[in-house]
């Protein structure tokens, strides 16, 4: 399947300029040993602030201070606070988790997602957009960062299966800039079947071939990160199975044409036959395929 590109210019993302006057390693001796017990809150909270800001966006920062600066942010704040600041728009319109996404501070993202219980939903729009701006697959699946039916969860918990799998590779015999995506939908008939609506999030790019493994896995080749896909399978009230493609929103609009193979169940242990799969004619050839929302 291949797409017609549109508008797909690469980002240029510049870290938040700082503020802080003082050194960062003043501030958290400070917050450490409580040298300034007069701040008020908001004045502690500012100095916090100071602090993740420089972990986060500082070019010249050492990866091993992260942990210990972070610690004393979080003994300077109740959880709480410290939960409403990592979340809160306060870097330059952005959360300071984007700001570690984007700016690929590992160190700093596993550190700061830990203080955070769940995400609000503002949080995890900024998140899901960070993803989107580096094309980082494992991270977007490794923070939760989908969304999806919310029936669903419960019910995947329900039924003692692990979250569904997206797997994104390079290598070897690719094009440049081309990568496949690998979904594994666990329990998928039980799901669809109860729920009516099962979907798939993942990053990818614009232009594409695709082939889907319906009961095991869904393998998707893919070409330049950058979008924000949803794979939906529902069942309306006749007993028909659906299946859709759509961007989520903030993804840029493309023009998709091509086949969906979805692959037949395994035959029999032993069996001679080799059970035929499915191709469905994808094409939006007059029609360009948009962001929801």
């Amino acid at each position: 399947m291949t797409f017609q590109q549109c508008g797909d210019s690469k980002s240029v993302v510049n870290a938040p300029p700082s503020y802080t006057a003082t050194s960062t390693s003043a501030l958290v001796e400070s917050l450490q040993h409580r040298r300034f017990p007069f701040l008020s809150s908001g004045q502690t909270r500012n100095t916090v602030l100071s602090c993740i800001r420089d972990v986060v966006s500082a070019p010249d920062f050492t990866p091993s201070s992260v942990v210990p600066i972070i610690n004393a942010c979080a003994a300077a704040l109740s959880a709480a606070d410290l939960s409403d600041l990592l979340q809160a728009h306060n870097i330059e319109g952005h959360t300071a988790l984007y700001w570690a996404i984007v700016n690929e501070r590992q160190e700093a993202i596993s550190a700061l997602s830990g203080f955070i219980p769940k995400f609000s939903a503002a949080c995890s729009s900024d998140l899901r957009l960070a993803c989107m701006t580096t094309g980082d697959q494992a991270l977007f699946s490794q923070l939760n960062l989908g969304n999806l039916n919310s029936k669903d969860e419960p019910l995947r918990r329900s039924l003692g299966c692990s979250p569904d799998d997206v797997q994104v590779d390079s290598g070897d015999g690719l094009d440049e800039n081309q990568f496949i995506a690998r979904l594994r939908i666990r329990k998928f008939q039980k799901r669809l079947l109860t729920t009516k609506d099962v979907g798939v999030e993942f990053i990818a790019g614009g232009m594409w071939s695709m082939s889907l493994v319906w009961f095991l896995a869904l393998k998707i080749t893919l070409i330049h990160a950058g979008r924000l896909w949803l794979f939906r399978s529902w069942m309306k009230r006749d007993g028909r199975w659906h299946i859709s493609l759509s961007l989520a929103e903030l993804s840029l609009p493309a023009r998709p044409v091509g086949n969906i193979r979805i692959e037949a169940h395994r035959g029999k242990a032993g069996s001679a036959e080799t059970p035929s799969g499915l191709i469905l004619a994808y094409s939006k050839d007059t029609a360009m395929l948009v962001p929801s929302g």
